[in-house]
């Protein structure tokens, strides 16, 4: 395949904290990097400290980046998806465009997870479906992570063989960590993420104090950093549970596999639809998972089974959570078959192999420029 110039745009202030955003730019730009030289522009509202000031920079960089030999554009982002889109109306048709929505089609379904006041709140609501009607049906490519959360987009006019899947991938250490089959001692629960109100670590913590009732050599870990924090070390204290609960704070992804490995079992409660990387990482290291039934996004069910390779509990009761940590505890059958099967789910699916050769497809098939009018 010849090599291209690609440019990948994001949102995602690469400046900032590695979280698992800037993880999953970085992976993409990892698998693009095989395909053709790869150029980055991001948001770099830290830099600048004004996030008007970066805006301006950024809307800058995006059009200064029209004039370079680039052949495709990947971006994620509906600004700079808009302002791509706007241009090609003036013979810039020649850039393709590939935007990725990822697990979640629409940014404005997501502003009631914001920790932001009503007005701003209604502001990004009517800017975000602005920006998703103008952009989404006009881009040459959109990538998902997965095909059902493609019937949300051809419900607002875009095309379905403009509709790509490109799964999320785990990198290969994850998969060479050997599968933990003794219990530990403690025994241990983890949760890898953002500490967001999606993730309802309050659901856990409640969850896991009605758990030690009954058994007292367990240990929860709760690994990452966001602005629930406070509120979630104030519950661990006031539920005295801080010989119980440990905070890791924000880890560096390289040392997430191997902390993985140590533990006994991983549990995530989300409540907005999208696929967890984390929860991914899990399945590839072999541990067995409690999750959430989602009723309004059931892609989890497409790879995953209730007691064959995860753990569903029917809504966020920490009664239910709470049983459903005890079973782990006390099934080891159960415990390590979940753990053999969400392993081998996540080989099949979310290796960095079939990211590679789904990305390589899409390349191959948007790089051929369209005839000259």
């Amino acid at each position: 395949m010849m090599q291209k110039k690609i440019c990948y745009v994001t949102e995602v202030d690469h400046d900032g904290r590695v979280a698992g955003a800037i993880i999953n730019d970085l992976k993409i730009l990892h698998i693009l990097e095989k395909f053709g030289e790869v150029d980055l522009i991001y948001l770099q509202a830290k830099r600048y400290r004004s996030l008007g000031l970066a805006l301006c920079i950024y809307v800058f960089q995006i059009l200064g980046s029209l004039l370079k030999p680039y052949s495709i554009y990947f971006s994620r982002s509906l600004i700079a998806s808009f302002l791509l889109v706007s241009l090609g109306k003036f013979n810039w048709k020649h850039k393709r465009i590939v935007h990725q929505a990822l697990s979640v089609p629409f940014p404005s379904s997501e502003i009631g997870f914001l920790e932001v006041n009503m007005l701003e709140s209604f502001v990004r609501y009517h800017m975000y479906r602005f920006l998703e009607v103008c952009v989404l049906p006009n881009v040459d490519v959109i990538t998902v992570a997965a095909r059902d959360y493609a019937k949300e987009l051809m419900e607002i006019g875009v095309e379905k063989d403009r509709i790509a899947v490109v799964p999320f991938y785990v990198e290969n250490e994850f998969f060479k960590q050997s599968i933990k089959y003794d219990v530990g001692e403690p025994f241990t629960f983890c949760y890898v993420g953002g500490f967001q109100r999606y993730h309802d670590l309050s659901y856990l913590v409640e969850a896991f104090d009605l758990f030690i009732q009954s058994r007292k050599n367990v240990r929860l870990y709760l690994v990452g950093d966001g602005p629930q924090r406070p509120n979630t070390e104030k519950e661990v204290a006031r539920r005295k549970l801080v010989d119980k609960i440990r905070f890791f704070g924000a880890l560096s992804h390289s040392r997430v596999p191997s902390l993985l490995s140590r533990v006994d079992s991983f549990i995530i409660l989300m409540r907005k639809s999208g696929i967890s990387t984390s929860l991914l990482e899990a399945a590839a290291v072999g541990k067995a998972i409690i999750t959430v039934r989602r009723q309004k996004d059931i892609t989890l069910n497409r790879y995953f089974r209730h007691m064959k390779e995860m753990y569903f509990v029917d809504d966020l009761s920490p009664t239910k959570i709470a049983k459903a940590m005890e079973l782990l505890y006390t099934d080891s059958r159960l415990r390590n078959n979940l753990a053999k099967g969400a392993r081998k789910i996540a080989q099949e699916h979310f290796s960095e192999e079939i990211v590679v050769r789904e990305l390589e497809n899409l390349v191959r098939n948007n790089l051929q420029e369209p005839p000259s009018v």
